[in-house]
């Protein structure tokens, strides 16, 4: 026969059990008051955990694609630099040109014009082989050349040679801008461009082409050392808000078959909340390749009927920027935060070290250094202040048809002063990003992490090993795009499995209905 009462307790991270026990069960009553303060620590959708980095990362992926669809679409025009009139034609007709320093020479100089450089290296080679050579145009060819082989030193080298023979050379001096915009030089590729404005705005509708191409590089520059940044918001369902197992167990049966003592783990929370994800970023120019970066990113989700459960997670850097056509890397001091229902849960400072390398026109891989000491403010959560170092690895593949596939491995070390709190982690994520025609654009992302703990915990029972899997797909539309608002629904599935079942073990999916605004 069951006397007695019902002892409810709530864990830190929405957690919650009972314990059903005899009024003079000391075995019930000191199993309750142990277990009371566990903090269910790194579960998916909580600030610092593996689905909270894989959201970080997919935003910081965002700046980067949005940065680069852009400096593309400048590009895209770039080739009418080469408008200025020439009286050369060429199209349709086969011209036999002879080893005279004149035909040759104009040979050169259509071949360059119209990117034909296997024609360019022939009648190069030949040109530079006659006596009396225009040195400018041999500068010229060598520029265009080092340009598209991918060597911006050279081909700045070459322009600027050019330039000094013959400072008021528009069409070098546009060459130059385009070098020192593709390998960041962005103070010396403004003042080029600009110089060259005002060169063309006395020469009427016959380089209309040539000055709108040039505004575009100019507002490109601009862009560059401008705040940009997105929002996206929106409702959002989440059918396990509080994370919980729903376990039932047992832990003492009468002889009757009745269970004297249970544990209970309540049922998963369904409710409606608030999404949000947002983005800024600047850099500002300095010399030469370098500058100051500073980025943000804040994520999180509210929820108005369950506050509790609410959380966002603020991360910020500043610091040295390098970049390079080829390279990039950035070292800065980071400053984190997090909150979790009503209250700071943590304040993380540290330093991050990153390093892009672009392999190819359609492959890149960037590096991850990190390391934060974290200090939590709620005393459920105090155990687990201490340093915590990440390493990412990601690497990008364009395949035809605008598909993009990227990936790569993860590992974070958590340390604290109690080893049972401490933990290694290991991990890979995977995705693909898909624009389907104009008016849709897909983004799936999958991510696999294994959480070895480092000791024995007496109050569990076991050492703690944590599987988690994250699942995210992200439909934006722009063609119903309206007021600067593109339309976008997020799905976001998690699952932990846990050696600690009871506790650890649980499966959630959030859905959200989103409206972006991109700067």
């Amino acid at each position: 026969m069951r006397i007695g009462d019902t002892l409810g307790f709530a864990y830190p991270q929405g957690k919650a059990g009972r314990l059903s026990f005899p009024a003079l069960s000391l075995l019930a009553l000191a199993m309750a008051s142990a277990l009371a303060p566990i903090p269910v620590y790194a579960q998916a959708g909580t600030p610092g955990s593996a689905a909270g980095d894989d959201t970080r990362l997919r935003l910081d992926d965002g700046i980067d694609r949005r940065e680069t669809d852009r400096e593309r679409e400048v590009l895209k025009g770039s080739d009418d630099l080469d408008a200025v009139p020439s009286t050369i034609v060429i199209d349709g007709h086969t011209y036999t040109v002879s080893n005279n320093v004149n035909e040759m020479g104009e040979a050169l100089y259509v071949s360059v014009v119209r990117r034909q450089w296997a024609d360019v290296r022939r009648f190069l080679k030949a040109y530079l082989a006659l006596d009396h050579h225009d040195p400018m145009l041999v500068l010229y060819a060598q520029g265009a050349l080092a340009r598209q082989e991918k060597d911006f030193v050279g081909a700045e080298r070459f322009y600027r040679k050019l330039l000094a023979l013959q400072p008021d050379f528009l069409p070098g001096r546009l060459e130059l801008g385009r070098i020192l915009f593709e390998n960041h030089k962005d103070r010396d590729a403004l003042a080029t461009f600009r110089q060259a404005r005002a060169e063309l705005a006395g020469d009427g509708e016959k380089v209309a082409g040539v000055r709108k191409t040039v505004d575009a590089f100019i507002n490109g520059l601009n862009r560059r050392g401008g705040w940009q940044g997105s929002i996206a918001i929106g409702p959002e369902y989440s059918d396990n808000l509080n994370q919980s197992s729903a376990s039932y167990t047992c832990l003492l049966a009468g002889a009757d078959g009745s269970c004297l003592i249970d544990r209970k783990v309540p049922d998963p929370i369904k409710a409606p909340g608030i999404n949000l994800e947002g983005t800024i970023s600047r850099r500002v120019p300095l010399g030469g390749r370098g500058g100051i970066l500073s980025k943000a990113v804040v994520f999180g989700d509210v929820f108005p009927g369950n506050g509790r459960y609410s959380q966002t997670s603020l991360s910020t850097q500043i610091g040295y920027d390098h970049q390079s056509a080829r390279a990039s890397y950035t070292i800065s001091p980071t400053f984190d935060l997090g909150s979790y229902g009503h209250h700071l849960l943590y304040t993380a400072w540290g330093v991050r070290a990153e390093g892009l390398l672009n392999l190819s026109q359609v492959a890149a891989l960037r590096l991850e250094l990190d390391h934060k000491t974290f200090d939590y403010k709620q005393p459920a959560y105090k155990d687990y202040g201490g340093g915590q170092t990440e390493a990412y690895l990601t690497g990008w593949y364009v395949l035809g048809h605008s598909w993009t596939l990227f990936g790569g491995p993860d590992f974070v070390d958590k340390s604290t002063d109690d080893p049972t709190n401490s933990f290694r982690q290991y991990g890979f994520r995977a995705g693909l990003n898909k624009p389907l025609g104009k008016g849709l654009n897909l983004l799936l992302l999958g991510s696999f992490h294994w959480r070895d703990y480092g000791a024995y915990s007496e109050l569990l029972g076991a050492k703690r090993d944590d599987a988690e899997q994250d699942y995210v797909s992200v439909i934006k539309v722009p063609a119903l795009s309206f007021a600067g608002l593109t339309p976008s629904i997020l799905v976001q599935h998690n699952r932990v499995k846990s050696n600690v079942d009871w506790l650890y073990s649980y499966r959630r999916t959030a859905a959200s209905f989103r409206l972006e605004y991109a700067f």
